[in-house]
């Protein structure tokens, strides 16, 4: 590429015309040959290849300047300080804690600039257009200053990220994340922000007063036409376009100018300026507005327009845009994890139980003479206990017991189904609403789907059946029918019905011991045992009638 373009360039000195570094350091050529390291200060806008007369690609073949002085390590300790603050930038937006993605067939990609610059946008945009949230880096300051296979490795660690959560479809908020992604992820569906959002259908009320703006489109957009188009038609309805850049006019932030050479990076901002005039600036990529705020110039950033959010009217600082960053992942991990909050408040509670118990210092035992002595609410607090006590798998069956040695075969029955009932439903509702992905992560694929399948065919016969036969634990079946889709009706009545037989032979079990302890009644205790025996033998008898529903457990 670069012998090609060395030996077809005529050193014309038409590029430098348009651009203020060719302008500063001579053509194309004479750079890559004479000091190619210069390479580093090219911003990769590409506007000198639109004016080539000979139809060659200078930035193209700058670009590769820089790729191959990278690959043979020959950088002065200036560009290699560049180039480890770039990979430094897109490293740390690339780990926790400010990478984050979310579970989501679709998701908003917002990019580095806008999660950084106007986060309250990203969590608009994303509530919008009801999908998933990714943030995380392209890596595209790194490409930008031809460290290639540095973005080919994270391109790849990205894909696995996205194919981890089941993403398929990634809204991009930026235009260099859209080039990354059409560069280095084609196979993966993309569409830019423009695409997907509404056209705006009346005035947004903080813009009224906006009229004869400049449209000034971010250099990668020259790579997508339709993106250009797209940014004029959202906005055509209400903002008069003065006029608007025809040709790559980088903001002086693109590759590492702006590092390099702040004199430099501030000649393609003041270029613009010049053009635009006394007209406003509108462009769709933040870093590009935060430019030229910094200026003091009056620029919005077209999504702002487009979700009627009062505009930014100052720049925001580097370490601002960082804890932006850090606030909005945190946020997003803290609103869409109270499945794993809510999970982490049942385990401390399981391992407190368990302590509590192994050292004496509480049981049901304990818990059932306390509320001996509390005759008008003990009804109640036994039955908040019972509906709690199944979510954190606090053994039932001494509950039931109890409940038939305190209260008799009648009201026992009475208390202890309820509790029953309503411990089985708050674990299902936990599955359903909140705590799905963990449980599925909990517990094996093959199970959960096996119980799914099961319940597509046979509905609420599935929970009359393992309620009569516990194929698994009742805690962990209260909470793997929340992530079927029988209704939750369904269960609550079939649960209700087919545990009704144990709860009453345990209670009349709890109650005949009631009767031998208290009253010295054996025959009680016979009927009791009896009862009970006749309770546990039933599994047995179903067993034929539950294979033919139930052939194989897939485990």
């Amino acid at each position: 590429m670069i012998e090609e373009f060395l030996k077809d360039c005529v050193s014309c000195g038409i590029c430098r015309e348009i651009c203020p570094f060719l302008s500063e350091y001579g053509t194309p050529d004479l750079i890559i040959s004479k000091n190619p390291e210069t390479a580093f200060l090219c911003t990769n806008c590409k506007a000198c290849d639109l004016v080539c007369p000979n139809s060659l690609s200078p930035s193209e073949a700058l670009h590769e300047t820089k790729y191959k002085q990278i690959k043979e390590n020959n950088l002065s300790e200036n560009i290699k300080t560049v180039l480890n603050s770039a990979n430094g930038f897109a490293m740390r937006g690339h780990k926790f804690p400010f990478a984050y993605y979310q579970s989501s067939e679709t998701v908003f990609w917002p990019g580095c600039a806008l999660q950084g610059t106007r986060p309250d946008l990203v969590k608009k945009i994303t509530k919008m257009l009801k999908i998933g949230l990714v943030l995380d880096c392209c890596f595209d300051p790194l490409f930008q200053n031809g460290d290639l296979d540095a973005v080919k490795s994270a391109s790849e660690r990205i894909k696995k990220r996205l194919n981890k959560y089941g993403i398929k479809h990634i809204i991009l908020g930026c235009t260099n994340c859209k080039k990354i992604f059409s560069l280095y992820m084609p196979e993966i569906k993309t569409e830019h922000i423009l695409e997907a959002l509404p056209e705006i259908k009346s005035k947004p009320k903080h813009y009224i007063e906006l009229k004869d703006a400049y449209l000034h489109h971010p250099c990668p957009s020259f790579r997508f036409a339709y993106i250009r188009e797209l940014a004029n038609k959202h906005i055509k309805g209400f903002v008069s376009i003065a006029s608007q850049t025809s040709h790559p006019m980088c903001c002086g932030l693109g590759g590492a100018t702006h590092a390099l050479s702040e004199k430099l990076s501030d000649q393609y901002t003041e270029k613009i300026i010049s053009d635009t005039k006394k007209s406003p600036i509108i462009t769709y990529c933040m870093g590009c507005k935060n430019k030229y705020l910094k200026k003091g110039k009056d620029a919005y950033h077209i999504l702002e327009l487009i979700t009627d959010s009062k505009p930014l009217k100052q720049p925001v600082s580097a370490s601002r845009k960082w804890l932006n960053r850090l606030l909005l992942s945190i946020g997003q991990r803290l609103l869409k994890s109270r499945k794993f909050i809510l999970a982490a408040i049942i385990l401390i509670a399981i391992i407190s139980t368990t302590y509590l118990r192994k050292s004496g210092y509480f049981s049901p035992e304990l818990l059932l003479d306390f509320i001996r002595h509390y005759k008008i609410l003990a009804p109640a607090l036994f039955i908040l206990i019972y509906t709690i006590g199944p979510s954190i798998f606090i053994p039932s069956l001494p509950l039931t017991l109890g409940a038939g040695f305190l209260w008799g075969p009648f009201w026992g029955v009475i208390f202890s189904i309820i509790g029953a009932t309503l411990g089985a439903s708050v674990p299902f509702l936990l599955a359903r609403y909140i705590i799905g992905s963990t449980i599925k992560e909990r517990f094996s694929y093959a199970r959960w789907k096996w119980l799914k399948e099961k319940v597509e065919h046979h509905g609420w016969k599935a929970v009359a059946f393992t309620r009569i036969i516990p194929i698994f634990p009742y805690p962990v079946l209260n909470y793997l029918f929340g992530i079927t889709p029988i209704p939750f009706l369904h269960y609550l009545w079939s649960t209700f019905v087919f545990m009704l037989p144990a709860c009453i032979a345990y209670v009349a079990f709890g109650s005949s011991m009631s009767e031998l302890i208290l009253k010295g009644n054996i025959k009680g205790v016979i009927i009791g045992i009896i009862i009970a025996t006749i309770a546990m033998m039933l599994p047995f008898a179903f067993k034929t009638f539950i294979k033919k529903v139930f052939p194989e457990k897939n485990e």
